[in-house]
């Protein structure tokens, strides 16, 4: 098995790390594939899996998506491996400044006492770790993957005061905070694909006059998405259990978007997008 189709089985089989994880380990990989000089018939093989595993990650969508960019402009073969690492390196590069950035674009909007947030995100956790000291927070348990309790325990350990708490108690967790913080797997125009539990979180906000604040890198910005929500059936005890794993949540629900470039309020956000959709040719498009 080559390298690139080694990497692709790694991204598929990662049920625990964050969005913002998953596309870091990616580039890295990426990066370290290119020793073995991958042919450009190996390279659209990989861009065409790419597409196919985690549909609801917007930052693996755009790199399959511009992978398959790269490969339609007819790079010469023996040039299209320096094509790809100037590619990978300004991701990479971009990646690992907008965590700091974020945390810094928050900071100059929101001076919160208590926040409350749920499941896990990287930027979340670099951004909270950021608060001045004294800080809460509340975690949603963030069933059925019950991702939470693992920002717990990080905020925990970097002494943070943080609890952990159950998700049916998500509007009264809300009303006591000063601010609801999400990550995100993507935004598009229709809305903030995140862990199921945002949609609640987000009206819970609306509700109780609270902000409900997307913290993302750009890399996360999509103007096309095909979500899938992972729903599975089981029987459990004789009763048919349903669950899923991702929602979408509407930009009319989201008081802002952090981004490493800045912050737009939901509306705002969901107009850019719509002019980056306007904009697309049809070989940039996911499902195409």
């Amino acid at each position: 098995m080559s390298e690139l189709l080694e990497l692709l089985r790694k991204v598929a089989d990662d049920g625990t790390s964050g969005s913002s994880e998953i596309y870091s380990k990616l580039l890295d990989g990426l990066l370290g594939a290119l020793a073995e000089r991958p042919t450009v018939p190996e390279w659209r093989e990989f861009s065409d899996g790419l597409a196919k595993v985690k549909r609801s990650m917007a930052p693996l969508q755009n790199v399959a998506g511009s992978i398959r960019v790269l490969l339609n402009a007819q790079i010469p073969e023996e040039q299209f491996n320096g094509f790809m690492r100037g590619f990978l390196n300004d991701l990479a590069e971009r990646e690992r400044l907008a965590p700091s950035r974020i945390a810094e674009g928050l900071l100059s909007s929101y001076r919160p006492a208590k926040v409350v947030t749920l499941s896990y995100s990287g930027t979340v956790l670099r951004s909270l770790m950021a608060l001045p000291r004294g800080t809460a927070v509340s975690v949603a348990e963030s069933l059925p993957m019950g991702e939470g309790a693992i920002t717990c325990q990080r905020l925990i350990g970097n002494g943070i005061d943080a609890k952990l708490f159950r998700d049916s108690m998500i509007v009264r967790e809300t009303a006591s905070a000063d601010i609801a913080l999400v990550g995100a797997d993507g935004v598009c125009p229709e809305g903030v694909v995140n862990k199921v539990g945002t949609s609640p979180l987000a009206l819970a906000a609306k509700e109780c006059g609270k902000p409900f604040v997307v913290l993302c890198s750009t890399s996360k910005l999509i103007p096309v998405l095909e979500m899938d929500p992972g729903d599975t059936e089981t029987e459990r005890d004789g009763l048919r259990l349903k669950e899923t794993v991702f929602e979408l949540t509407p930009l009319s629900l989201v008081t802002a978007i952090v981004t490493e470039e800045g912050v737009l309020s939901g509306e705002e956000m969901r107009q850019r997008l719509l002019r980056d959709r306007g904009n697309m040719k049809v070989t940039e498009c996911q499902s195409c």
